[in-house]
């Protein structure tokens, strides 16, 4: 069983030491050229009221997924102690009801609508208030344990019952994470398949691929090209979407062959005349929903070379599969 403090460690600490942070910018891997200041609810939708919230408090989640990796978590000190408990505030609040029915503790009384819960007395007659707030951002909440009768409270059984609370909350979260990473390897091989690699041909002989898939996604499958089909990565930069590598394009490999075999008959030219290997920037650039994918040459510009064109129509192979 994982320890305490893998499933609902205790912030304290990082919390006193916390700064404000300055205004977000737009990530180096998102267009700005497609983002808007549209006033969240201009737009009709089919969303409830809680992802509403959520959208016009995080807008950054609603656009682009983003959201943070969280976790319960033990906060504060004295009466202030408590447990800081992301998702749902309903189901946190039937979490809570299980819990003291694993216990075998009968609830007394309890109404959801002001967060409030007081069990009936244990063996020992303590009884437990247990106290739900709103948390500090949308979709969580504070969670405080004390004893109902305020001329007899513990500390320390408070103290007890609470990281008892944030042990059995904080193995529930990391089920939900174990069951989402289970279903995700299904859910991401039937959206590769469905997403589009489409080739483009742009201005001054270029040619581009349009994948109908986010970024982050097209990151991690062009990556997994790379390593499968034998190219030598020089670098790897994600915040740049930038991929540097050594590519030896088959059609010039078979020329430099064939003109080997006249250079040893012209044994007076230069071994300068030798082409080097070539070096070629992939470069990927999030387009709202979709990904744009560039090949750039060794001067980091814009290539319309056969071989650039055979290495996307490559790439474009791989991503269809």
């Amino acid at each position: 069983m994982p320890s305490l403090d893998e499933v609902a460690p205790d912030n304290t600490q990082k919390y006193r030491r916390a700064e404000t942070m300055p205004p977000l910018d737009v990530p180096p891997d998102l267009s700005s050229s497609r983002i808007n200041d549209q006033i969240a609810g201009n737009v009709q939708s089919t969303a409830t009221y809680s992802e509403y919230e959520e959208a016009s408090s995080n807008p950054l989640a609603a656009r682009y997924n983003i959201t943070p990796e969280s976790k319960p978590a033990l906060s504060g000190e004295g009466a202030d102690r408590h447990l800081m408990v992301p998702g749902d505030r309903e189901e946190t609040w039937q979490r809570i009801e299980a819990f003291w029915a694993d216990l075998n503790m009968n609830i007394h009384r309890k109404d959801q609508r002001i967060g409030l819960m007081d069990t009936q007395p244990d063996m020992d007659g303590y009884a437990y208030r247990v106290r739900m707030e709103r948390g500090d951002v949308n979709r969580s909440a504070r969670v405080y344990v004390s004893g109902t009768d305020d001329s007899n409270r513990s500390a320390q059984k408070d103290e007890a019952m609470l990281r008892q609370l944030a042990e059995y909350l904080g193995g529930l979260h990391q089920q939900d994470k174990a069951q989402a990473q289970a279903n995700q390897p299904a859910q991401s091989a039937a959206q590769q398949t469905e997403a589009r690699v489409i080739l483009l041909d742009e201005a001054d002989n270029q040619q581009a691929l349009l994948v109908e898939q986010e970024f982050t996604t097209v990151w991690e499958r062009v990556g997994r090209v790379l390593d499968s089909r034998g190219f030598t990565v020089e670098d790897r930069d994600r915040s740049r979407g930038i991929y540097y590598v050594r590519y030896l394009d088959p059609f010039i490999e078979a020329e430099r062959e064939e003109r080997g075999f006249f250079s040893r008959m012209a044994f007076w030219k230069s071994d300068d005349e030798v082409a080097p290997e070539e070096y070629y920037y992939i470069r990927l650039v999030s387009d709202a929903s979709d990904t744009r994918i560039t090949i750039l040459d060794s001067e980091q510009v814009r290539s319309a070379s056969d071989t650039a064109k055979r290495l996307l129509g490559l790439i474009q192979e791989q991503l269809t599969q």
